[in-house]
C-alpha cells in the first residue's frame, strides 16, 4: 500500500577540545553517515536474506509486525548501510 522513505543524516565527530581562547571550543568530524530507511505500511512480502548486507543486499535491519485484519499482511521498517559523505556545513 503506502511506502515511505525518509534519510538520517548523523555527524561523526569527536568530543569538543578546548582551545586557546577561554570557553571556545573546536569540534573535528570525519564525515557524515546517510542512512535511508523504509517504511510499509501494508506489504505481503518481506526482505529475505539475499536482500542484506553480507549476501549481497544493502540492508542492515528490517522489522516487521503482522496486522491483525490478515496472517499474510505486514507493516514494517527497514534500514540500509550507513554510506559515509561529506559534511553539511551551514552557518
Amino acid at each position: 500500500m503506502a511506502e515511505y522513505v525518509g534519510t538520517q543524516y548523523r555527524l561523526r565527530a569527536g568530543s569538543p577540545m578546548p582551545i586557546e581562547s577561554k570557553g571556545d571550543f573546536v569540534l573535528h568530524s570525519f564525515m557524515a553517515a546517510n542512512t535511508d530507511s523504509y517504511i510499509e505500511t501494508c506489504d505481503a512480502e518481506i526482505l529475505r536474506s539475499r536482500n542484506f548486507q553480507g549476501q549481497g543486499g544493502g540492508f542492515t535491519s528490517a522489522s516487521y509486525q503482522r496486522l491483525p485484519l490478515s496472517e499474510e499482511r505486514y507493516s514494517g521498517k527497514a534500514t540500509t548501510g550507513e554510506a559515509y559523505i561529506e559534511e553539511k556545513i551551514t552557518f
